[in-house]
């Protein structure tokens, strides 16, 4: 059972993108929509439908096939859909070809991810820091609350990769666990969008997790010492 919920900042438009050609038009002619991606793996991809008018054309079962554009390469590729959450579509590759698979497992680790992490303005939110990658990567600063506001500057962090997140919590410690997107549409910000997160913790920390977060952390150089060391002694207390 999901046990709590946090706001996840995304973008409206990313780098990565699915273009997928469509026909039925008046004149006979395809007509192509792009679709922006939140989330890309090895295994599949998770569109965001910014018009609720495209929901029916991605049926559970249904296969879509376009060309992504990701992280410096546009190539052929094919997903069946596999879920609907909202105006989230969940997809699993189809027919992946070599050139993809192999660049989808380059990204896929640390080593290649890291020094791709931006930092990003999170309006309305004061004192959050938000470190973002389009290929589904977000680590997130809070500032303390209450007593402990004046000890510290960070009251908890958590590193959302995909559908997974590690987290620390003053009272709590680093936890692990699974995450969802809630149907709610959320609300937004010029670019960035806020939806909704379900959490779910795990009963024991996934230790493979934390230690790709450790990496991951190592590997990005737009965080601060501060903030970098401040990560790695959490997650080097657990491993």
């Amino acid at each position: 059972m999901f046990q709590e919920k946090r706001k996840l900042p995304r973008f409206h438009i990313t780098p990565c993108q699915f273009h997928e050609a469509r026909s039925g038009s008046n004149d006979g002619q395809n007509r192509a929509k792009n679709f922006s991606i939140q989330d890309v793996s090895t295994g599949g991809l998770a569109l965001r439908l910014v018009d609720r008018v495209d929901l029916p054309d991605f049926a559970v079962g249904s296969t879509h096939q376009g060309i992504i554009k990701i992280e410096g390469l546009k190539t052929q590729c094919a997903f069946q859909v596999r879920y609907i959450r909202g105006t989230l579509i969940g997809g699993e590759w189809v027919d992946q070809s070599k050139e993809l698979a192999s660049h989808l497992e380059k990204l896929s680790h640390p080593e290649a991810i890291g020094p791709g992490i931006r930092q990003y303005d999170l309006p309305d939110t004061e004192a959050t820091e938000w470190f973002h990658h389009p290929v589904g990567i977000d680590l997130l600063f809070y500032p303390p609350t209450g007593e402990s506001a004046s000890s510290s500057h960070v009251g908890r962090w958590i590193a959302y990769v995909h559908q997974n997140f590690v987290s620390w919590e003053m009272d709590l410690g680093v936890r692990t666990g699974k995450t969802m997107a809630e149907d709610e549409e959320g609300y937004a910000h010029g670019i960035v969008r806020l939806e909704t997160r379900m959490l779910e913790h795990d009963e024991k920390i996934d230790r493979t997790m934390v230690r790709f977060v450790e990496r991951l952390t190592e590997m990005t150089a737009v965080l601060s010492t501060e903030l970098k060391n401040l990560v790695l002694s959490h997650l080097k207390a657990v491993i």
